[in-house]
């Protein structure tokens, strides 16, 4: 590698390049590198000093906001900010770990190494797999037959005899097909291999799949030849002795899915009577069957126990939508909504074809399927308060900034084809971003042109809606920043820029960096 293609350092600036009644901009510092970009869960930023891609031939480091460097390694690997770890990895050295303060946790010394997660990594010394706390003591495993270890969760971690290459691919959990059992935290094992899938424990209870890998020519193809394949899959969940709680008999077994993006500690979604002829049903977790097996097909939405379902097998086709509540054990709505989405204050947004208007419309109900509002909108975006609302059709767009029941708070008209439309409009300063021959300006309210559409790429600011990042040509280095009344800031010659939260900007140039910091006036 050149050492002259970077320096080593960042260089502080501090300098303002631009300053009026509004708004200061200062360069805070500028690095000669490939390219720099937050972090944002571990409030640093990665860096990368040479090369073209990350961890593929490029050798990266970390920086601090204020342009110190944090460590005077340079990584091969940089890896993901997992459980308050970074795993990295120097050539020759091996794969270790970075902590939080950005030292050397664990030695780089192993040929392999998987993330954090709970407090434990699994990694490989060249012999055999072991796991690693983030004090760097090892944990051997009671035996070394073992080809593959996943993650503890809940104390107990799935062990496999089986590694993912002498498995053909197969079905949609080819990553957590095996031959797979438990160890506990000391390494001893606990569930004897025997599963040819398994999952990882949640509230002392894993979904585990019985069956048999057999070898078969009947199995090769052109990218598998002579390996592990299974027809007989036999879907239960034990507890953390191995008993089975829910017996493995059953076609398969999913999750439930909160909103929250947490499990449903309640239920379970089984399916029964083989894929040809058999259905879906739900059952308890002690394997009750809260509904008989009478659904062809539901989808993983669900919240404060109602979830959606289908009339038929959606598999190439769109297929109406309905509502089961499971708590009343009652269909709240029959299969006929387009689009179904749970709503946190316990409504549903839906969306039907009106047959009077003659076009499809969204509409927030409650359970009872009155309409929190009168609706007329082909869309909602509800996820901030107030919410906007619109009317697009083909040669005029109604855009309503409304509150939560439905009363209009601004408003208005264009026949401009309008672009990126969840951050296109802005209320605050009733403007909109607008297309024209394939390129993008901005408009106010009223029509008036503020910045013509000459823009390939032209966007509001995450965190800054006064500010817009736009490209003279989507392909080109030449990112640039702009005000609302079209002032440029930044002129146009990065190859992209990235507003941050705490008001820094940071701007990639070809072979360098220049990383910003506006203030408000």
């Amino acid at each position: 590698m050149n050492k002259e293609k970077y320096s080593q350092n960042p260089i502080l600036c501090n300098e303002i390049v631009y300053e009026d009644n509004n708004l200061k901009l200062i360069k805070k510092w500028t690095w000669n590198v490939k390219s720099i970009y937050e972090n944002e869960d571990a409030q640093v930023c990665e860096v990368l000093l040479d090369g073209e891609y990350s961890n593929c031939g490029g050798k990266s480091t970390l920086v601090s906001y204020k342009g110190e460097r944090l460590t005077n390694l340079e990584f091969d690997y940089l890896g993901d900010y997992e459980d308050d770890m970074w795993r990295v990895r120097i050539n020759n050295q091996g794969y270790g770990f970075l902590n939080k303060e950005h030292k050397i946790a664990v030695p780089l010394k192993y040929q392999y190494a998987d993330d954090f997660c709970n407090g434990y990594a699994a990694v490989h010394n060249g012999k055999e797999w072991l796991y690693m706390d983030k004090k760097g003591n090892e944990i051997y495993l009671h035996n070394n037959k073992y080809k593959r270890l996943g993650s503890f969760s809940d104390g107990l971690a799935r062990v496999s005899t089986l590694s993912w290459m002498d498995l053909a691919y197969h079905s949609d959990y080819g990553e957590d097909a095996g031959n797979w059992g438990y160890v506990n935290e000391k390494g001893e094992e606990v569930i004897k291999p025997q599963y040819i899938y398994a999952f990882d424990f949640y509230n002392d209870r894993a979904i585990v799949v019985k069956g048999k890998w057999t070898r078969d020519k009947k199995w090769d193809n052109e990218c598998n030849q002579g390996k592990y394949w299974t027809e007989d899959e036999l879907w239960g969940v034990i507890d953390k002795t191995g008993k089975e709680i829910i017996p493995c008999i059953y076609d398969e077994i999913k999750e439930f899915i909160n909103n929250d993006y947490s499990v449903c500690e309640e239920y379970y979604q089984v399916h029964v009577g083989g894929w040809k002829d058999g259905k879906w049903a739900i059952i308890d977790r002690n394997g009750n069957f809260v509904t008989d097996p009478i659904f062809e097909e539901y989808s993983y939405d669900y919240c404060n126990g109602m979830m959606t379902y289908y009339k038929e097998a959606t598999y190439d086709k769109d297929s109406p939508q309905g509502v089961y509540d499971l708590k009343t054990n009652k269909i709240l709505f029959e299969p006929k909504f387009e689009d179904v989405d749970f709503r946190d204050d316990g409504n549903i947004k839906v969306e039907i074809f009106d047959e009077k208007l003659g076009y499809k419309i969204k509409k927030i109900i409650d359970v009872n399927g009155n309409e929190i509002f009168k609706s007329n909108y082909t869309s909602i975006y509800d996820w901030g308060k107030p919410y906007l609302a619109m009317i697009e059709k083909e040669d005029l767009t109604i855009c309503n900034k409304i509150d939560k029941n439905g009363q209009v708070l601004d408003s208005f008209e264009t026949k401009d084809k309008l672009s990126y439309w969840d951050s296109a409009i802005n209320f605050e300063t009733r403007t909109y971003i607008y297309s024209q021959n394939k390129k993008f300006g901005l408009k106010n309210f009223d029509g008036h042109i503020l910045i013509p559409a000459k823009y390939e790429y032209f966007k509001m600011c995450y965190h800054n809606s006064d500010l817009y990042y736009f490209k003279l040509k989507e392909d080109n280095d030449d990112a640039g920043l702009m005000k609302l009344d079209g002032t440029i800031i930044i002129p146009p010659k990065y190859r992209n820029i990235s507003l941050l939260s705490n008001k820094k900007i940071i701007c990639n140039g070809k072979n360098h960096v220049d990383v910003f910091e506006y203030e408000t006036i």
